[in-house]
Order: C-alpha cells, then sequence, then structure tokens
C-alpha cells in the first residue's frame, strides 16, 4: 500500500502531452479494428491502469476488481450475451495483470523480468483460446474474411499494382486448403493476440505512471534491460508447453505451442541480459553493447535466438550475473 504523504516531485508538464498522445494513439488503433476487438484498445490499458493504481494504494483489497469482472464475463456467457466469453476474460485478465504491478510496487517494485512474467495470466487466456467454445468457428470467418481481401488483392495483379513478391505469397496462401489455413490460424492467431494484449497491457502502465504523477504519488518503478532475469515460476509455462506437445492430443498442440513460443523468447530476452551484461562487466561501452547485439540478432536471427535462450534458461540455475569472479580476475 502506497503511502501519498511522500514529498511533492517536480512538475512534469510533458506528462500530460505523452499521455495524451498515448490515447490518442490507441483511439487510432479501436479505429482501426474491427468489433468487438476495437474496444479492447481502450479497455485493456484502462484496467491496467485502474487497477495497478488501486492495487497500489489499497493493496490486495484491489483484487475483487478482478474477480467482479470475471463473474461479469461468466454472467454475460450465460445469458447468451452477443460477446463470447473467450473475448470478455481479456477484462479480468487484464485487471488481474495490473493488481499484480500494483502490489509489487511497494519495496522497490519489481525487476523488468518479473514485470514480464505479470502477463502470465494474459499468456494463459491465449493459450487457451483454441479449447474456448465458438474460437475455431471465429477463426472459420477469419479465414474466410481473409480470403476475400486476397482475390481482391490478386484481382489487381494483372495492372501491376501488386508487387512480385507479395503476389506469389498470396498465390501460395491461395493454394492451401481450407483445412491447412484454419490449423494454421489456429497456431497463429493466439500467439499475435497474446503479444497484442502485452503491448496494450504495457501501455496501461505507462498510463497509470502519468496518473501517478499528476495526483502527486511516488513515481513508478523502472528497471534496465540489464536486470532483465525472469522468476523461476516462469518454468512452468515451458514444461507445461512441452508436456502438451508430447503427450496431449493435437487439438492442444496450438496451446502447447503458444506457451513454448514465449516461454523461448522470454528466456532469449534474460541471454541477451546475461551476455550484454557479462560484456559491460569487461569494460565495454554500453552503446557498442547495444548496438553489437542489434547487428548480430538482425543477422544470424535463426540461430542466435535458441542460442540465447539456452543461456537464459541456464541462467535460472547458474544465475551468472551473481558468480563470484575468480582470483585471476579480481
Amino acid at each position: 500500500m502506497t503511502s501519498i504523504a511522500d514529498p511533492p516531485r517536480t512538475p512534469r508538464p510533458l506528462l500530460w502531452v505523452r499521455g495524451v498522445l498515448l490515447v490518442l494513439f490507441l483511439s487510432f488503433g479501436a479505429l482501426g479494428s474491427p468489433w468487438p476487438w476495437a474496444a479492447l484498445w481502450l479497455v485493456i490499458p484502462a484496467l491496467v491502469a485502474v487497477s495497478l493504481l488501486l492495487a497500489w494504494r489499497f493493496g490486495r483489497a484491489a483484487l475483487g476488481l478482478p474477480v467482479a469482472l470475471f463473474v461479469a464475463a461468466l454472467g454475460l456467457a450465460l445469458y447468451r450475451a452477443p460477446l463470447p466469453l473467450w473475448w470478455t476474460l481479456w477484462t479480468p485478465a487484464a485487471a488481474l495483470t495490473g493488481c499484480w504491478m500494483g502490489l509489487r510496487e511497494e519495496g522497490g517494485g519489481p525487476t523488468m523480468g518479473e514485470r514480464a512474467w505479470m502477463f502470465a495470466p494474459l499468456l494463459v487466456l491465449a493459450a487457451a483460446l483454441p479449447l474456448a467454445p465458438g474460437f475455431p468457428a471465429a477463426i472459420g470467418r477469419l479465414d474466410a474474411r481473409m480470403r476475400t481481401e486476397q482475390e481482391k488483392v490478386l484481382s489487381g495483379a494483372a495492372a501491376g499494382e501488386v508487387p512480385a513478391a507479395l503476389r506469389n505469397a498470396l498465390k501460395q496462401s491461395a493454394g492451401l486448403s481450407a483445412e491447412d489455413r484454419v490449423k494454421t490460424l489456429m497456431l497463429m492467431v493466439p500467439n499475435m493476440l497474446f503479444l497484442w494484449a502485452v503491448l496494450l497491457a504495457a501501455a496501461g502502465r505507462a498510463l497509470a505512471s502519468r496518473i501517478a504523477a499528476v495526483a502527486n504519488w511516488p513515481p513508478l518503478s523502472r528497471s534496465s534491460l540489464i536486470a532483465w532475469r525472469r522468476p523461476d515460476a516462469a518454468l512452468v509455462p515451458l514444461i507445461a508447453g512441452i508436456a502438451l506437445l508430447v503427450f496431449a492430443d493435437r487439438t492442444l498442440h496450438p496451446s502447447a505451442l503458444t506457451l513454448l513460443v514465449h516461454a523461448v523468447l522470454g528466456y532469449s530476452v534474460q541471454g541477451v541480459a546475461v551476455v550484454a551484461s557479462v560484456l559491460l562487466a569487461r569494460g565495454m561501452p554500453s552503446a557498442i553493447v547495444a548496438l553489437t547485439m542489434l547487428f548480430v540478432i538482425a543477422v544470424s536471427l535463426l540461430w542466435v535466438l535458441p542460442a540465447v535462450a539456452v543461456v537464459g534458461l541456464s541462467d535460472v540455475w547458474l544465475d551468472y550475473r551473481r558468480l563470484e569472479p575468480s582470483h585471476g580476475e579480481a
């Protein structure tokens, strides 16, 4: 629980401008998205911001917000509301993420890796989407819509309006069977929705930071990428994804892939943080370290990410950044 009796901070007039620009960006995203997904462009950041501030101020009592939203989502599903359950559940998941962040703000706040683990409610929901009633049918409608758009684009290809590379890619996609296209979308859409929800949740935390500054609250905690280290509990999605992929039925493979993809990405970032911290400890300037890491990843993405993911995963047990230097290096 935070205290509003802290010394006032120096006014920062640009906070209003940055906050308004962020809201405008979210509004433009909503205008360019179909209903009902357009609403989540604003609902998810708002819920994350409100729940974070409530949990930061009032502690665990703020968990009543995600509980109430979950009950409301179930109630809408029972009364056959036009909004499907797999859509309305994003609201309690976002509120739970915001509460988790707010509860950890006291005492120095979480590191960036710990903060990334706080998106776990969104990851669980994304992994469960392929099993949700009505979601496969929605994927079928999405495929039909994409098929129609592809045909419109290809119809203008004869007039030279479409680049050759895009035209060839669209022709290859059009040559796939409907079953293969739906399977591909079932694998891709949950991952894309999770990444989208994470960006919206991060925007919500940024809004909370600006609201806290206007209300003269203490600043939200900040952490550098070098300090990225996921908690031990982050192994659960990795283990669950492997177990589902190996032992479960094929219908659970999209869920397994969602868990595995983001577990590997998380440990890849942790591996990058470990390598960067080692280079910085050897006296290399931070700007050179950043440029070197970006160049290596851009040139050899396919093999570098698995390699740094192994480094990040081994950091769970070895904790390289806390190892004592040898006597020769001291």
